[in-house]
């Protein structure tokens, strides 16, 4: 017996596997192309770029970053063994992301797309960051990997039911708003399985928590009207900084959250500050209001969720169960197609322009040339 086991600690499996710390514990890691993926610069970048994006500064200061998302996913893929080509797109399928996340949406003025920005430029980044000579040195092609592959429906579904991704962000939110203990979402994690297209668990008193948790989230961060207006100044402010040189294209986009703030906070130029101010004290400038008085509507993205639950061997939406659970996700959506009344107390003068252009004519990752 001990010649196996002196046998199994030297087998080159076991010399190469190794672990990456995720939310979840430990994955243990063996095939060469994950190792090099999650060690790329590009991914490691992730940890330096907040999951909530400019509501890090404002509101929701949990620290949550991109990376730890990336690896949460991929944890669940994995879990539910996944393919290796769905892991991997699970992987990377938030790398293209700009600086403060969904705030690119603003910049690029897509905010109101289908699409978002990072998702419009996820193929070319993988190109551009260098994923993509790891992925063709290990005989991938970016085109088959892409997180939106119809092949791919354990990483991606529609709203409102799971998803890898979906799940994940729910997940770890829910921990860190309170909703779910550290355990709690630990059992979740364990019991989650993937059955006849869905993800599936029997522990619906947890999962009706995780619901609860998305919808109090679509209001109070994902969908809420500080998170749009702070967006909208900070994408402003980030133009304005493009506008005067103190930003480049490729700190939008391979630079990291703090150091961008850091740089817009510390600028001098007038426009900026007063950009940086509303953001910064944005209950003094954002009033809701009644319909008739409000100077905009900001309807939002309903993101609660309604997984699917199976009793007795049929298939049935959580809502479908639990009458409490249909009428908060009603309330929610109806909440949602109305928007928000709002009253900008104060403003400063828009920018010249949002921007249009996905990035374009990059020569490299370490020194990228960009276009509008």
């Amino acid at each position: 017996m001990k010649y196996f086991f002196k046998f199994f600690l030297l087998s080159p499996l076991f010399l190469s596997a190794k672990l990456f710390d995720s939310f979840y514990g430990p994955i243990s890691v063996e095939e060469p192309v994950l190792i090099e993926l999650i060690e790329a610069p590009a991914m490691q970048r992730l940890r330096a770029i907040h999951q909530y994006g400019v509501s890090y500064y404002t509101s929701h200061s949990e620290e949550y970053s991109r990376y730890d998302h990336s690896l949460g996913v991929f944890a669940l893929l994995r879990k539910v063994n996944a393919s290796l080509d769905e892991q991997i797109a699970g992987l990377l399928h938030d790398v293209s992301h700009t600086v403060f996340s969904h705030v690119g949406d603003f910049l690029f003025n897509v905010h109101d797309h289908e699409t978002d920005y990072q998702n419009s430029i996820h193929e070319t980044f993988l190109t551009l960051s260098g994923l993509e000579e790891i992925l063709v040195k290990h005989g991938y092609e970016v085109s088959k990997i892409l997180p939106h592959n119809e092949k791919f429906i354990m990483l991606e579904q529609p709203l409102p039911s799971l998803c890898g991704d979906r799940l994940d962000y729910n997940l770890q939110g829910a921990y860190f708003q309170g909703f779910l203990t550290k355990e709690e979402a630990l059992a979740l994690y364990n019991d989650f399985r993937f059955e006849d297209g869905s993800w599936l668990t029997d522990r619906t008193d947890l999962l009706k928590k995780l619901a609860r948790f998305s919808f109090f989230m679509t209001q109070d961060c994902w969908g809420s009207p500080t998170a749009n207006r702070t967006s909208y100044w900070l994408a402003s402010a980030l133009k304005r900084g493009l506008e005067i040189h103190l930003l480049t294209f490729e700190d939008i986009h391979f630079g990291y959250d703090q150091e961008v703030w850091d740089a817009l906070c510390q600028s001098q130029d007038a426009l900026i500050r007063d950009y940086m101010d509303q953001i910064m004290n944005a209950s003094s400038y954002i009033q809701e209001v009644e319909r008739a008085e409000a100077e905009t509507i900001i309807p939002f993205k309903c993101r609660g969720i309604d997984p699917w639950v199976k009793e007795e061997g049929e298939m049935k939406r959580l809502s479908d169960t639990d009458p409490t659970i249909a009428e908060e996700l009603r309330a929610l959506r109806k909440k949602a197609l109305e928007g928000w009344s709002i009253k900008v107390l104060k403003k400063s003068s828009p920018p010249s322009c949002f921007l249009n252009a996905p990035i374009a004519n990059v020569k490299s990752y370490g020194n990228p040339v960009f276009a509008l």
